[in-house]
């Protein structure tokens, strides 16, 4: 499902997006970060966080942040969901001109948010589809978040171990020496994007349960004309689970299977 989004008249500077499952390990440096970085930005803003059933402490820590945050918007949806769904419902009712979507976990240095917008005019593009920080571990250790299409042999590649010949299949040489670049794709973890672009390429494929709901978009970005940016000049740290890539035979890991297999039919990309 990528309908088109129902558009909110846009009279705040930005909205965040996030999801939360069972995030209780992440969600308060997540949610502390975000909002003191928004509160000394000067922007006009919104925090719109969608829970996805969390049976830890998750929904306890949201109740405290919106019991004393007058821009925190809390939907707890009881069941896990998915990226997707949970992840349009804040589109549709976001009132940000520019919409970040962040994972909970993720943390976000002071400055960020006010750097990211203001590269919307230092990239020398009108058709800035999404923008993409560089994506650092909690340790510093460089992300590698932006990358080419997968393919089928990327993905036996990632399977078995292949690193080189990964790496010479799906990595963009830009990325890897920290230039501002466009590139085929960038995770979902970070980005940041006009909210009048879902307007014309729609929302979120809601077919697609968890991944690579990211690629799929961006695929509809650039047959739209839009053009995905990685930005390294603003970092943001990740403390990715990485769990499909764990456990690529769990229930995540097939679903993450059959997403794959639909973006591969849908965009004719299951061999390059």
């Amino acid at each position: 499902m990528e309908e088109r989004g129902e558009v909110n008249n846009s009279d705040l500077d930005i909205s965040i997006i996030s999801l939360t499952w069972n995030s209780e390990k992440y969600v308060k440096k997540f949610l502390d970060s975000i909002l003191e970085d928004l509160k000394e930005s000067g922007l006009s803003y919104e925090v719109i966080i969608i829970d996805n059933g969390s049976k830890d402490s998750t929904l306890k820590i949201l109740e405290e942040y919106r019991s004393r945050e007058p821009n925190f918007i809390y939907i707890p949806l009881g069941k896990n969901t998915g990226t997707t769904f949970s992840r349009n419902i804040g589109i549709r009712i976001a009132r940000g001109k520019y919409i970040g979507i962040l994972d909970s976990d993720t943390m976000v240095p002071k400055g960020t948010i006010k750097k990211i917008i203001d590269a919307f005019q230092e990239i020398p593009s009108n058709r800035i589809g999404i923008i993409h920080p560089k994506l650092v571990y909690p340790d510093g250790t460089f992300q590698e978040s932006a990358r080419r299409f997968p393919t089928f042999w990327i993905k036996v590649a990632r399977l078995m171990g292949w690193e080189r010949i990964r790496k010479k299949l799906e990595s963009i040489e830009e990325v890897l020496n920290e230039k501002i670049t466009t590139v085929d794709y960038a995770i979902s973890a970070a980005w940041f994007l006009k909210r009048s672009v879902f307007d014309e390429v729609g929302l979120l494929d809601e077919k697609i349960f968890y991944a690579p709901e990211d690629a799929e978009f961006c695929a509809r970005l650039w047959r739209k004309g839009y053009e995905v940016w990685y930005y390294p000049k603003v970092t943001i740290i990740h403390d990715a689970q990485r769990i499909t890539k764990k456990k690529p035979f769990s229930k995540l890991g097939i679903l993450h299977i059959l997403g794959l297999l639909r973006f591969w039919v849908k965009h004719h990309r299951i061999l390059s």
